[in-house]
C-alpha cells in the first residue's frame, strides 16, 4: 500500500510503499475512509528532531475515520465493517488524566503520548491503519475493558 510518511525531521514527507499491517493481540485494522491534514502535521514536518526517540519513518495523520477491516487476537467490541473514528491523543493509559478519558492531558508524556502520526505510531494517511481496539469509537462511544462496544 502507499503511505504518506515523514522520513526525516525538517524534510518534506514522501509517498512510500509499505506493507499492509497485520493486527496483533488487542489491535484492529481500520480501512481508512478519511484522514484529516492538520496544522500539527505541518509542525511535525518542520520541527527539529525531538529529544525523546521517535521511530522514523512514520505515516502522518492523526484525525482518522473508517471501517473495521480485521480484528487481532483478543480485540473485542467490534466486528468487521463497523464504522469507527480513531481517537488521536494516546496517553499512557495509567495516570489520573488518562483514567478520566483526558489523554490529551497525559501526565506521563514519556509513555505512548509521543509525537507522530498517532502517538509515535503510524497515522491514517494510508489505505489501512493499525490501532489498539481501545483507541477506536463507534456510535456507542469508546470501547473500554469495562464497556466493550457491541
Amino acid at each position: 500500500m502507499r503511505a504518506f510518511q515523514l522520513v526525516a525531521w525538517q524534510s518534506p514527507p514522501e509517498l512510500r510503499d509499505v506493507p499492509v499491517p497485520e493486527p496483533g493481540p488487542g489491535q484492529i485494522l481500520v480501512k481508512v475512509g478519511g484522514a484529516g491534514a492538520c496544522h500539527s502535521d505541518l509542525h511535525l514536518m518542520n520541527r527539529p528532531a525531538p529529544q525523546r526517540p521517535i521511530r522514523l519513518p512514520f505515516t502522518l495523520g492523526h484525525e482518522n475515520a473508517g471501517w473495521v477491516e480485521k480484528l487481532g487476537p483478543g480485540a473485542e467490541g467490534f466486528a468487521p465493517g463497523d464504522a469507527v473514528i480513531v481517537y488521536g491523543p494516546w496517553g499512557c493509559g495509567n495516570c489520573k488524566n488518562c483514567r478520566m478519558s483526558m489523554e490529551n492531558y497525559c501526565e506521563n508524556a514519556g509513555g505512548t503520548a509521543r509525537g507522530g502520526g498517532l502517538g509515535g505510531y503510524d497515522g491514517g494517511m494510508a489505505p489501512y491503519l493499525l490501532v489498539p481496539s481501545t483507541r477506536s469509537w463507534s456510535r456507542s462511544g469508546p470501547s473500554t475493558p469495562e464497556k466493550p462496544l457491541r
